[in-house]
């Protein structure tokens, strides 16, 4: 019986100085392994299997002749080395794209790709100035790749600030100094109720807030108007969901109050399925904003972009 031996692992060598389209799409599945801190949360932003990612994370490190990374019981962490091509990585790819928009001002042919997130069933608020922005960026800038994602406020917050988006379409649940941020429209929210619950049917006169009180709150409920956030800061705890989607299948089940805008709960109320529990002091606004990092500024495309989406919404950015 012969024995195979197993190869002899890939031997590392030094780095040749020369950065080719190979290095920088490893170095790109490089930044995705660590900004989401392992192989298997990275999955989903590269579209690749943990096996996949693997087999590109050993090429990079054959081609730099340096470990990058360890995984193991302990976790995943960057090794030294790897701390260091991280940050390299990132002054790399933002001098390429300073280097792609002064050849599009040379060329006047804007180029590359732009990432915009927006929050949850925006398109039930702003489908109409949403659609005519961009369609017209489409038209006027055929080489840029855009890419179009939807996610709660909270996640569009953080692929921003991580840069996995370019530019974001939000209500932001908290002021963050590292944002740029430019208000573009308000939503009305109100309170409703599911069929089944025991507040359904009654007079929205003899209903007080003391008794709205009692009964469980979707959350989060988040206002620009420290009033209303006050004044349901004392409910009981429930359920949290920050998708309308979600909110909403709570509320219709009849366990959960829930605050919702009334376009989108339109049409269970006139099915009978939710009640809007009318009072002045428990209604409020949401002010969505366009947004992006301050410490990289969007390149050409994506400020394109945001003009145009400014414009449809009538803002300015001295606002």
């Amino acid at each position: 019986m012969t024995i195979m031996k197993p190869p002899p692992p890939v031997a590392m060598r030094g780095f040749s100085g020369t950065v080719g389209d190979l290095d920088l799409r490893l170095l790109r599945v490089f930044m995705a392994v660590a900004d989401h801190g392992g192989f298997a949360a990275a999955e989903v932003a590269l579209g690749k299997n943990k096996s996949a990612i693997s087999m590109d994370m050993a090429s990079l490190e054959a081609r730099l002749g340096a470990r990058l990374c360890v995984r193991g019981r302990g976790g995943f962490s960057l090794t030294d080395e790897g701390q260091m091509i991280y940050l390299a990585a990132l002054q790399l790819f933002a001098e390429i794209g300073q280097f792609r928009d002064k050849v599009a001002t040379a060329t006047r042919r804007v180029t590359g790709r732009v990432t915009l997130v927006m929050v949850d069933n925006i398109v039930s608020v702003a489908e109409a100035e949403l659609s005519r922005a961009l369609a017209p960026f489409c038209k006027s800038y055929p080489d840029v790749e855009l890419t179009l994602a939807s996610a709660p406020a909270s996640i569009a917050e953080r692929q921003v600030l991580e840069g996995t988006a370019d530019l974001g379409i939000s209500v932001l649940p908290r002021a963050m100094a590292a944002l740029e941020t430019i208000p573009i429209f308000s939503e009305e929210v109100r309170l409703y109720c599911g069929r089944g619950h025991p507040l359904f049917g009654v007079r929205a006169k003899a209903i007080t807030e003391e008794m709205l009180a009692e009964h469980r709150l979707v959350g989060p409920s988040a206002s620009d108007d420290p009033g209303f956030a006050a004044s349901v800061s004392n409910w009981r705890a429930g359920a949290f969901a920050e998708a309308l989607d979600a909110r909403v299948l709570l509320a219709l089940g009849g366990a959960f109050l829930a605050f919702l805008p009334p376009h989108y709960a339109k049409r269970w109320v006139e099915e009978g399925k939710l009640q809007e529990l009318f009072a002045a002091s428990l209604s409020s606004t949401n002010r969505f904003h366009v947004f992006f990092k301050k410490a990289t500024r969007p390149g050409a495309a994506a400020e394109h972009l945001r003009r145009i989406i400014l414009e449809e919404f009538g803002e300015s950015e001295r606002q």
